[in-house]
């Protein structure tokens, strides 16, 4: 397995591992959690399934590199602006599930929007993105 891609599979160190639910309460996005964990258990069980498949690997490092790269810039702002979910949601749809989704459907018809979401819950629960200022 890529070096890159197992970082990302494991749980950030240095950050205190709570998991995907507490993640999202400490953010205040519980109405999140239902669609997330469900998500989430999707990308994981992907991964998995396609661990020896070295172009999956390459695609999925490149996916949450960016994916984690495009929250701290653009969503992480947000909450000490302490702007509306709405805006949050749909700054997340805007600048990394669409751009990601139309960059790598080019390569992988596999890879959908919700592929995608499942990816950013992934994280999440992984403790490499947090959903507070």
């Amino acid at each position: 397995m890529l070096e890159e891609l197992q970082e990302y599979l494991q749980p950030r160190p240095g950050r205190k591992i709570i998991g995907l639910e507490e993640k999202l309460k400490e953010g205040n996005r519980l109405d999140l959690l239902e669609d997330a964990a469900y998500l989430e258990n999707k990308f994981a069980r992907r991964v998995s399934k396609h661990q020896f498949s070295i172009s999956e690997e390459i695609i999925y490092c490149h996916c949450l590199s960016k994916i984690n790269s495009s929250f701290s810039q653009y969503v992480k702002p947000l909450f000490k602006n302490t702007v509306s979910t709405a805006i949050i949601d749909r700054v997340i749809y805007d600048k990394i599930v669409e751009p990601l989704y139309e960059e790598v459907s080019e390569v992988s018809a596999a890879i959908s929007s919700e592929l995608i979401r499942g990816m950013i819950f992934f994280l999440t629960g992984k403790c490499h993105l947090r959903w507070v200022g």
